[in-house]
């Protein structure tokens, strides 16, 4: 799908500079009077794909040092539609498992997705180091669409991992 890029930003995130992308994506629901329902589903979506983007690469910062791989985050939009995509160095050992908890993911129906997210929420409280899983469901369950996803080889240590949704007004 193509689009029309709405929100684009390119370097390493933090929480000051998603609340900047979130402000930008409220200008542009405001001017182009975009429907409330659409624009949270989106501002979910987006919180949780920055989000784990941060958290992973936070981890992973020694690695990245010498790399000039930095992550990258846009929002497009093909009327109606909205396709979240987001991109981040990885550790290659790490790809292997992500890949088959997307897919799993991606497997699961409509109501074991909310099931799932449910479970994940109960067992995280008990938890004390977060993970993606639970934005990865939560992303699934949000968007009501499959996550697509894509690894590009930088080293032997490292992948460029990319993740995009579909967001869609109903």
């Amino acid at each position: 799908m193509s689009g029309n890029v709405v929100v684009q930003y390119k370097g390493f995130f933090d929480y000051s500079l998603l609340n900047k992308l979130l402000m930008d994506f409220m200008k542009y629901v405001e001017k182009n009077n975009i429907d409330n329902y659409i624009f949270k589903k989106i501002q979910i979506v987006m919180a949780e794909v920055l989000e784990n983007n941060y958290q992973y690469t936070n981890l992973i910062e020694d690695e990245l040092k010498h790399e000039n791989f930095e992550p990258e985050f846009k929002i497009l939009i093909s009327n109606p539609h909205f396709k979240v995509i987001a991109s981040n160095p990885i550790l290659t050992n790490d790809a292997n498992h992500l890949k088959a908890y997307i897919d799993k993911i991606n497997n699961f129906s409509r109501e074991d997705l909310k099931t799932i997210y449910k479970d994940t929420l109960k067992e995280g409280m008990y938890i004390k180091n977060a993970n993606s899983g639970t934005g990865l469901v939560r992303i699934a369950k949000v968007s009501k669409n499959k996550i697509n996803y894509s690894f590009r080889k930088i080293n032997n240590k490292l992948l460029y991992y990319t993740i995009e949704t579909l967001v869609t007004p109903k």
